[in-house]
């Protein structure tokens, strides 16, 4: 993991992709500190300060200097387009002819705080997923939408307001007149993608049983980002460390089928 995620450090700043820091005192490289959190979510920790206080007790000869506990969470908020780059940039089979978009809930709170004042502006109330959010199935918080190939890795994602509906993020995220085929649930209606049609539709697209079951990959990794990833977590209070978060989890998903598949 080390010396993929340092070659490809060294390779970005070598193209001007971005500049790394090079302190006289520096504790800690990049490529350090992302292992470390990259390593922490493949083993499923669910706390980023356990888990840096963990590496820092154990593995003192692999990591002999590192960073304060809150100059290493400020470094990993900084981080979030490097983990957003990596994660897209991961090889992947030029052949993909199938691909399946959907969107996930990311809730930051439920029930009756509704209606109380946000100190995060960017959220918004919205309706989606199953109906285990609220009576009624609306939540408060942001919407991850996302594109993965028949491999289930995400090659495409974004994280919008939660009144953001599913048809003009799937325009944003899909090119017209590229050859692949895109699978969608039923809110996929009208933009292009193969959905199962509804009952009073006047001129359905061709569906097959088969693509229901192709449409269900979707959910499977959806599934595993929260079930292994640790996708929700309550700590999270803020847009940028939201972003940061998800950014990170998708490059360890990404990165866990890269290395599965070598």
């Amino acid at each position: 993991m080390y010396v993929y995620i340092d070659d490809y450090l060294k390779a970005a700043a070598r193209s001007g992709l971005f500049t790394l820091p090079n302190e006289p005192h520096q504790k800690g490289t990049y490529a350090e500190l992302m292992t470390i959190g990259l390593v922490g979510d493949l083993l499923g920790a669910a706390s980023q300060q356990k888990w840096v206080a963990q590496v820092r007790f154990t593995y003192r000869a692999l990591f002999p200097c590192l960073p304060d506990r809150t100059r290493y969470l400020r470094i990993q908020l900084n981080l979030e387009g490097i983990y957003a780059d990596l994660a897209l940039r991961l090889p992947h089979p030029d052949d993909d002819t199938v691909y399946v978009i959907d969107s996930k809930p990311l809730p930051i709170c439920a029930g009756a705080r509704y209606r109380r004042p946000r100190a995060m502006s960017e959220a918004a109330s919205g309706r989606g997923g199953h109906a285990g959010y609220s009576e009624k199935g609306r939540f408060y918080g942001f919407k991850l939408h996302g594109v993965i190939d028949d491999h289930g890795m995400i090659v495409r994602f974004a994280i919008t307001p939660a009144n953001v509906s599913d048809p003009p993020m799937a325009r944003a995220l899909l090119n017209e007149g590229e050859a692949i085929i895109v699978i969608g649930d039923r809110g996929y209606q009208g933009c292009g993608e193969y959905a199962q049609p509804k009952g009073n539709a006047l001129q359905p697209r061709p569906w097959w049983g088969a693509m229901r079951w192709v449409r269900k990959t979707i959910e499977t990794v959806f599934s595993r980002l929260d079930r292994s990833f640790h996708l929700m977590l309550p700590q999270l209070n803020s847009f940028r460390s939201i972003r940061a978060h998800v950014c990170r989890k998708i490059a360890a998903h990404n990165l866990a089928l890269f290395f599965g598949g070598l």
